[in-house]
């Protein structure tokens, strides 16, 4: 009997319309999404890895973004229709050759567009070295709140959650990666701190904050410089809940 019934519910499931599995995230649900611009690739950080390592959490979060390569392509025009900016790369191009000083490429109507860009609503992510050898004491730096300091070469260390309660850091635990340690220049408050990276040796530093100016909001991260670093299912998260804070999707 037991062994009959067990029979009929089985050509009966069988028999019933299979489900189909839905995503109800609320980012599928209106061809009305949110835009970025980002400006990727250096002498030192390749372009081709960070389009790899930052393309999953964009189409996560069903972002359309459009990547350039080119620096003199970011200006205001180009910042019209976006509303997130994301940089890796840092502030140096060597236009006549590595064996000569190099340049800073961010002029002053560039400093301006990302400030006013900002400033009037929009979102900025810079990323790892985007904090590194731009213009000083521009606006630039006045936006971004902190400044370059150096590493050393890459090896393992971890990045300690200091603010579990902000969005960006939702669902993130403590991570080891092996990067790059920046050990940032940090000129805002404890208040608005998220990460902070700690070596083998006790070596520490600020590795991500957040700030809003104007009616635009920033959220700076420091890992970034390898693969793994990026691509770190706890960065990914970390990237994600960043884009979504920077554009208010939360």
């Amino acid at each position: 009997m037991i062994t009959m019934m067990f029979l009929l519910l089985t050509l009966l499931a069988a028999a019933l319309p299979a489900q189909q599995p839905r995503n109800t995230s609320n980012v599928y649900q209106s061809p009305k999404r949110p835009r970025a611009l980002a400006l990727l690739g250096d002498r030192y950080h390749s372009p081709v890895y960070a389009r790899d390592g930052l393309t999953p959490a964009f189409v996560r979060e069903n972002i359309p973004v459009t990547y350039i390569e080119n620096d003199q392509a970011l200006n205001a025009e180009a910042l019209k229709d976006v509303q997130l900016l994301v940089i890796l790369r840092d502030g140096m191009n060597w236009p006549d050759g590595y064996d000569k000083p190099a340049v800073k490429w961010m002029t002053d109507a560039q400093q301006q567009a990302i400030w006013d860009f900002v400033q009037n609503g929009g979102g900025f992510l810079p990323l790892h070295n985007a904090q590194g050898i731009y213009p000083p004491d521009g606006l630039y730096y006045k936006l971004l709140g902190g400044d370059y300091g150096g590493h050393p070469k890459p090896y393992v260390f971890t990045v300690r959650i200091e603010n579990k309660n902000h969005p960006v850091t939702a669902g993130v635990e403590d991570f080891e990666i092996f990067d790059e340690q920046h050990t940032v220049k940090y000129f805002l408050d404890r208040e608005h701190l998220l990460l902070r990276s700690i070596a083998r040796d006790n070596l520490a530093a600020p590795a991500g904050w957040w700030r809003e100016m104007g009616k635009g909001r920033l959220v700076y991260l420091a890992p970034g410089h390898t693969p793994e670093a990026l691509g770190h299912p706890m960065m990914q998260r970390l990237l994600r809940n960043a884009m979504r804070w920077c554009l208010r999707m939360e």
